[in-house]
This record gives structure tokens, C-alpha cells and sequence, in this order.
């Protein structure tokens, strides 16, 4: 790596340490989950068995949320307003999945047919296999070099790589069914066609930096709030008193949701507890023994094996239980990583009656400075894979109509490849909207590659506002002028897809 990009990778770890989530402020409290809660109360509602404390510590928890709160929440009242949204249809939601460092949207979306030529010779060693020309046609994968499937109803324009397809000989290595591919389907944004793609998405005056960029997208505007663009949402039509509205899956609560006055969460993991003893190198679980020694009643007067033993019973239930909860994700299909863990909590989450509209990820590590494709293309094949179990695994629990995933990252990555075969910061970057509700297609004009001796990154074509606002208009509900600041004044205008059609949602699924 050549020294000037040396520096830049050096400054852009320092930037990672920032990442997304709020740290100014700490969590009021913490909420242990029941692990009866995630499954729909089998025993009756908190009310129904004189909910407290005590009795939910009594009966297995869970999980452990950190919570973020105006004012100071009483555990009786969370559960029981969850209990009773819990009895609710399940209204509709929104996953965002934040692709940390600045992902490369040109090795993602790749340009083909007339923007070819000038993509291939701007990237001498890092560039996909693709076709130029009026009719350019898939290309297989090689040793050494990704090829192509061209993208129904781009006019031949944009491809995804390979390696984010489904299907036998395109270098995917994922199972068939799998891939963003399958997910954008005919493009046609019908029934199948379920991905919108907008290929390039910034806002006016971009400064390239880890910090503002993020800051930016996170609070939905340039201008300096201290409230996310989900948060002030949720202040104006979410509940104030269920903090599992809105969860980070993360350790840290996501400056998206950070709100005034509604509560919110983050909630890193599950605690599902195994019990296993080491043999021969490895580990074999023996919970169900553990489990069949703690009924074994004990003797009088011998209290504290009776308590032991009850203790390692609830632990066995609780690990039952829990294990039960995943057992519809773990047949899904996830690829072993953290993303798939994140969404698969994710899926839970939303699929256990809890309240939950707003759930946020934020995963990778995109900042492609050096031998970007050794880092990227792992990540982009595990996102594929991911982003389908994941649609799969909804669909099982039978919510996957009710629920939207929204990909970004906070900038795209400069044209030009560097000495160090990477990528600089630049601008333009990609945005994934998917669900069965999402009108898929190409949803967002790709602005072309530039001259070099003019720009050095992608211009853009869509204010990321703008999808914002459709989200927030069109399919959580609320007025868009409430939540984005810049709305109304002229800066962005509505969605204008370069694919024949309108708007971001299936018009049967529109809020009225």
C-alpha cells in the first residue's frame, strides 16, 4: 500500500471507533425479557398471573435489553402494554441494515452495455467481467475473475456480480434460492419481484467523511438534531412506554432511533444457555441429562440441592424454550455470520408479538481502502445469502408482508481504483429496499461513469430523502414534513423511478 493510502486507511480505523451508535448518552435501565414473552405468553398474560419482578425473574429470562428512556418505565407497565399489542395484528415494520465503512455500490450494482468500456478501464485489476454493446448477455464466472447476470429492466445497463446470484455456475456459494438475484427477480416489480435498487443515492455537498456521512443519513437531514430520523418518528406516532418499539440488534442503541421522549432499546443477544462437558477435544451437550437430574426430587431437610436442582431446571427451560423460538430461522438457510445472527434475532423479535415496528443492524466492514476484493466480495456473497434466509424465514413465521429491509451505507466509494487495488471515498453509493410490499425494479437512474479529468466519484440521481419520505409516507404512516426536516423546502422531491413505474410500494399496500 502506497503511503498516501496508507494514511487514509490509518485515519479511516480511527473513524471505525466512532461507528453508528450514540455515545453521549447511557441507557436509563434494564429490561430482562421472559422468555415466555417470545412465545406469545403459553401461560396467560402478565395480568392474568399478578406480573412483577419477582415472578419474571421466577420464570426465565431471556435476554437482557438496554433501555432508553425519557422518563423512568416500570416493568409491570412495558409488559403489560406488550401483552396487549401482543393480541394486535402485527403492524408494520421497518429493518435497517447499515453497511459500515463506505461500500463500493460499482462492484455491487456493476455498469454494463454503454457505461462498460469506461467501468472497466477506470478498475484495471478489480473489475467484473461484464459485456458492452446494445444487448449485453450474462457471463460466467472465471479463475480469478467474477462475471455477471444482467439485471432485468435496466435496459441492459446494470448487473449484479456472481457472487451475489443464485443458481450452479456463477461462482455463488450459497444454495440455490439464494441471491439478490432471486430477490429482484423480473424487475418488473410484481408479484417475485421484490428488490428495489436505487444505484445512486447521496445528498447535495457530500464531504466524504465517516463521521458526517453517517451522522447525516442517521438523522435524516443536514441540519444538526440531536434526534434520529426513526427516533423523532417514534416520538410522534410511536408508544411511550414500550421500549421494544424500536431495537438496536447491538450492544449500543443506533443514533437512527435515538427519540425526545419515546423509549427505545438495544438488545445485543438471546442468552440461551447449553450445558456440554469436554470429551476428547470436544464438547458434548448433556442439557436434557441436566434436565432429567433436576426433577429428581431430593431428600428432607437438604434445601439447598433442592434449589440447586430447580435452579438448573429453569435454566434447562429457559435454553428449551429459546431453541424452539429458532428453530423456524435455523432451517431458513442463514449462512454462519453475524449479520445472519443479527437478523435472525431480528426475525424473532419481530415475530413474537412484542411491539416492535423499527429494528437497526449495522454490520461489515467496507472501508476498502487496500485489496478490496478480498474484503468485499465475502461480505457481499454473505449479505446475499442473508438478506434471503431472511425474507424466508418471515415468510415461515408468517410476517413477511408486514416487514421492509432498507440496505445503505453512508457513501459509495470513488471510480477509480487506487495503487493499493481499493477504493477511495466517494459518493453515490447504492440503496437496497426490499419486501414483499416493495415494488421491485430498477427504482433509481444510475448517474454514469464520469471523466476522470472532471469527478472522481459518482455523482447522484436520488436523494436518499427521498426514500425516507416514502417510508415514512407511504408505508409506516405519518407525515414526512414531521419527521425530515428539509422536507417541503424544494431539496428532494418524490420517488421517480427510471423503470417505467412509480413509487416504492405495491399500491395495494400504501397507508390510506
Amino acid at each position: 500500500m502506497d503511503k498516501q493510502h496508507e494514511i487514509e486507511a490509518l485515519k479511516c480505523a480511527d473513524c471505525a471507533a466512532s461507528e453508528s451508535a450514540v455515545t453521549d448518552l447511557l441507557p436509563s435501565a434494564s429490561l430482562p425479557i421472559p422468555a415466555e414473552a417470545l412465545t406469545g405468553w403459553p401461560d396467560g398474560s402478565p395480568e392474568e398471573r399478578g406480573f412483577s419482578r419477582r415472578s419474571l425473574l421466577k420464570n426465565g429470562v431471556a435476554g437482557l435489553a438496554s433501555i432508553y428512556a425519557a422518563t423512568r418505565l416500570d416493568w409491570g407497565s412495558v409488559w403489560e402494554e406488550v401483552s396487549a399489542q401482543a393480541a394486535e395484528p402485527m403492524q408494520r415494520s421497518l429493518v435497517c441494515i447499515f453497511l459500515n465503512g463506505g461500500e463500493d455500490s460499482l462492484n455491487h450494482i456493476v455498469p454494463i452495455g454503454p457505461h462498460y468500456d469506461a467501468y472497466k478501464a477506470s478498475r484495471p485489476t478489480i473489475w467484473r467481467d461484464g459485456q458492452s454493446g446494445a444487448n449485453p448477455a450474462d457471463v460466467p464466472s472465471s479463475a480469478g475473475r467474477v462475471g455477471t447476470k444482467v439485471m432485468p429492466g435496466t435496459g441492459g445497463t446494470l448487473a449484479f456480480p456472481n457472487i451475489v446470484c443464485a443458481g450452479a455456475g456463477t461462482g455463488f456459494t450459497g444454495v440455490d434460492g439464494q441471491g439478490l438475484d432471486v430477490l429482484y427477480g423480473d424487475g418488473g416489480g410484481g408479484a417475485g419481484s421484490d428488490l428495489a435498487v436505487f444505484p445512486g443515492t447521496s445528498y447535495d455537498n457530500a464531504t466524504r467523511s465517516h463521521f458526517d456521512g453517517r451522522d447525516i443519513w442517521f438523522r435524516g437531514t443536514k441540519q444538526m438534531t440531536q434526534t434520529g430520523w426513526l427516533g423523532r418518528w417514534l416520538d410522534l406516532y410511536g408508544s411511550q412506554s414500550n421500549p421494544l418499539q424500536a431495537v438496536s440488534v447491538d450492544s449500543s442503541l443506533s443514533k437512527q432511533i435515538r427519540s425526545n421522549t419515546a423509549p427505545v432499546s438495544a438488545l445485543a443477544n438471546l442468552q440461551g444457555v447449553n450445558f456440554s462437558v469436554p470429551v476428547d477435544n470436544t464438547s458434548i451437550d448433556v442439557t436434557q441429562n441436566i434436565k432429567s437430574l433436576s426433577g429428581v426430587p431430593t431428600g428432607q431437610g437438604n434445601d439447598a440441592l433442592a434449589r440447586s436442582r430447580g435452579m438448573f431446571g429453569l435454566t434447562v427451560d429457559v435454553s428449551d424454550r429459546l431453541r424452539a423460538l429458532s428453530s423456524t430461522a435455523a432451517g431458513a438457510g442463514y449462512p454462519n455470520s453475524d449479520l445472519s445472527r443479527k437478523l435472525q434475532l431480528a426475525a424473532i423479535l419481530l415475530g413474537s408479538g412484542l411491539g416492535t415496528r423499527i429494528v437497526t443492524i449495522d454490520w461489515g466492514s467496507f472501508d476498502t481502502h487496500g485489496g478490496q476484493i478480498g474484503s468485499q466480495d465475502p461480505q457481499l456473497t454473505t449479505l446475499a445469502r442473508a438478506l434471503t434466509a431472511f425474507k424466508a424465514d418471515l415468510g415461515a413465521r408468517g410476517i413477511e408482508q408486514q416487514v421492509v429491509t432498507m440496505v445503505f451505507s453512508e457513501f459509495g466509494r470513488q471510480v477509480f481504483e487506487n495503487d493499493s487495488q481499493g477504493t477511495d471515498h466517494g459518493e453515490g453509493g447504492a440503496v437496497l429496499v426490499s419486501g414483499s410490499a416493495v415494488k421491485g425494479g430498477y427504482a433509481g437512474e444510475f448517474p454514469g461513469i464520469p471523466d476522470k479529468t472532471q469527478r472522481d466519484a459518482l455523482s447522484y440521481k436520488t436523494d436518499f430523502r427521498t426514500i425516507y419520505s416514502a417510508i415514512v409516507g407511504e408505508w409506516l404512516g405519518g407525515d414526512p414534513q414531521a419527521i425530515l426536516p428539509d422536507a417541503g423546502k424544494g431539496i428532494f422531491g418524490g420517488i421517480q423511478r427510471y423503470d417505467g413505474g412509480s413509487g416504492l410500494f405495491v399500491p395495494g399496500t400504501l397507508v390510506k
